[in-house]
């Protein structure tokens, strides 16, 4: 009787365990460097709250948002393996440049803030390029990955990381010598991307309900 030939082993649960623990790592940094450094006034611990809060929205967005793509995209080539090795290596960066971002923040070089800035947003724009890639790959109508009634919805969050990236990427063009607004200007393309896709769903989710309450008016008053 001959030898079935051994099928070959799937990567994927390693790398999605290893994925999972880079972005808890990611996620501990902060709250690590908060215990560091302790506040010892009540408006810096505000701050710090604050300031870890955002940290933390954008990677557990991210994560969230990962998870959904892995759940069904296969790693299948070379291409997906390196570009889901570059995206975990700008988590596992964004905790580190995040961090010095804020303990320079009244730095007396503004170059070297100027480049930790940049770093911050390219780091964030590089993330959701390959968000948006790998979603793309998810609406191939010829690999079926997806029910078709969900192409729409992820086509549109395709856009929403292309358009995340771009804010991200273009935030460094903003001058930090506008006095007052510089950073602040920066800082809200940065915020952007954790907005967009909840309204976004808000906005389609009000659409779908407006609709069917018409079909059902529509068929009350047949």
């Amino acid at each position: 009787m001959a030898q079935e030939s051994p099928q070959p082993s799937r990567p994927k649960p390693r790398i999605e365990s290893l994925s999972d623990m880079i972005f808890g790592l990611a996620l501990s940094v902060g709250a690590i460097t908060l215990v560091g450094k302790p506040p010892t006034t009540v408006p810096g611990l505000y701050e710090d709250i604050l300031l870890f809060g955002f940290s933390f929205a954008i990677l557990i967005s991210v994560w969230m948002r990962y998870s959904r793509i892995m759940s069904v995209l296969p790693l299948e080539n070379r291409r997906t393996i390196s570009l889901n090795t570059l995206l975990l290596f700008t988590v596992s960066l964004e905790p580190f440049l995040y961090n010095l971002l804020n303990e320079n923040s009244s730095s007396s070089s503004p170059t070297f803030f100027n480049a930790i800035a940049i770093a911050y947003g390219t780091d964030l724009g590089i993330l959701m390029l390959i968000l948006g890639f790998f979603t793309t790959l998810l609406v191939n109508e010829e690999k079926k990955l997806i029910p078709k009634d969900l192409v729409k919805e992820y086509t549109y969050d395709a856009i929403s990381y292309y358009f995340s990236a771009a804010l991200f990427l273009l935030s460094p063009l903003i001058p930090l010598s506008i006095p007052g607004i510089g950073f602040q200007l920066r800082f809200d393309f940065w915020i952007l991307p954790l907005i967009i896709a909840p309204i976004r769903r808000f906005s389609m989710n009000a659409i779908s309900e407006t609709r069917k309450a018409r079909s059902r008016a529509k068929l009350t008053g047949s």
